[in-house]
């Protein structure tokens, strides 16, 4: 028995290490193809960024203006500085504002995180509840809404619902706010730039409610998308014949129905559901672009939108860029989790 336990550690440790190397070199690889992609099609805009920026543009300035830029710089030697400068955090200013492109990208930022987990979050919990309400209640009717909410969530554009929510909860009952993130005639709390935690941290619970008021509608409509996918995900693992078989064992041995659900039969479905949420985050952060252009969100979606109106050079490469890794951080986050809990579980099986 020992010599069991000692092999599962080892062979967990050496997983523990591929799995690293594995997602280390995946998460290197799509940086470098998604830094590259961006830097050759910024590069291939038709408009010089600098001179759009410069009145009665003089094609020596513009030069000078170039050269301190490093824009005449070769191919390679631009690219080199474009990810170096990235990884250091040394973003420029923006060709627009003159602002720091960091202290710009950190003033946006909150705003669309906020919204992106509340999103997923809301998505993940009505997707899991449906579906465990459905099976565990033995009320087939129920999985018709699981159904139709993949349906609606996998085929109708994300910006189609939210114009829908806006006209009728908004404008026709006047529920709530039509768009925005704060209603400026109170005081905004100020601090981290999450609304909800600044308004707790300050004990201002009227800011709180208004700052709910405005993510209702978002978080309703950007949750939808992975709600469809992770109930069809779990709905899938569940019509497989070995969960089925273990469900009809616990309940001969008199196991409630939420012990069942909610411990054995969740238990062995997480793994799959929190790779998915994992790469639904990922696919969140650019459905959060159309969201947050719908409801006038003030985040990154509008704040890279107007960017590439502009050809604000320094905004786009950074922004995007920045997207890109936000969502391959999470990704990889979620694979190494569900691998710990796909391995959790099968060293219980293994042990018992």
């Amino acid at each position: 028995m020992a010599s069991k336990v000692s092999e599962n550690s080892l062979h967990g440790k050496s997983g523990q290490a591929r799995l690293f190397l594995v997602e280390s070199r995946r998460f290197l690889i799509i940086f470098l193809v998604a830094s590259l992609g961006l830097f050759a099609a910024i590069n291939a805009m038709p408009e010089d960024p600098v001179s759009l920026r410069v009145k009665n543009p003089d094609p020596e300035r513009i030069q000078e203006i170039r050269d301190s830029l490093g824009l005449n710089d070769p191919a390679p030697v631009r690219y080199l500085r474009y990810v170096g400068s990235f990884v250091t955090l040394d973003w420029g200013n923006s060709l627009i504002s003159g602002r720091s492109v960091r202290e710009e990208i950190a003033r946006f930022l909150p705003a669309t995180i906020e919204l992106s987990v509340l999103g997923i979050g809301f998505g993940t919990i009505l997707g899991i509840a449906l579906v465990l309400v459905a099976h565990a209640t033995g009320w087939p009717w129920l999985l018709q809404p699981v159904r139709g909410l993949a349906a609606l969530g996998l085929t109708v554009p994300i910006f189609w619902i939210g114009l829908l929510l806006v006209l009728f909860i908004s404008v026709h009952l006047g529920w709530l706010p039509v768009g925005g993130r704060f209603d400026f005639a109170h005081s905004a709390p100020s601090g981290t730039g999450f609304l909800l935690l600044d308004s707790l941290l300050a004990g201002d619970f009227q800011a709180m409610g208004i700052a709910l008021q405005h993510l209702v509608l978002p978080v309703l409509t950007l949750g939808l998308y992975p709600a469809a996918v992770v109930a069809g995900t779990l709905e899938a693992r569940l019509s497989e014949g070995y969960i089925q078989r273990l469900i009809t064992a616990l309940q001969s041995r008199g196991f409630s129905p939420v012990r069942i659900w909610g411990k054995h039969v969740l238990r062995l479905v997480s793994g799959p559901v929190v790779t998915v949420i994992g790469t639904q985050s990922g696919a969140l952060l650019g459905g959060a672009v159309l969201t947050e252009t719908v409801y006038s969100w003030p985040g990154m979606g509008r704040f890279l939108v107007d960017g590439v109106l502009n050809r604000d050079l320094f905004v786009i490469q950074n922004g995007l860029l920045l997207i890109v890794v936000l969502a391959l951080v999470v990704v990889t986050l979620s694979d190494v989790v569900a691998n710990r809990l796909d391995r959790r579980l099968t060293s219980k099986e293994d042990s018992a």
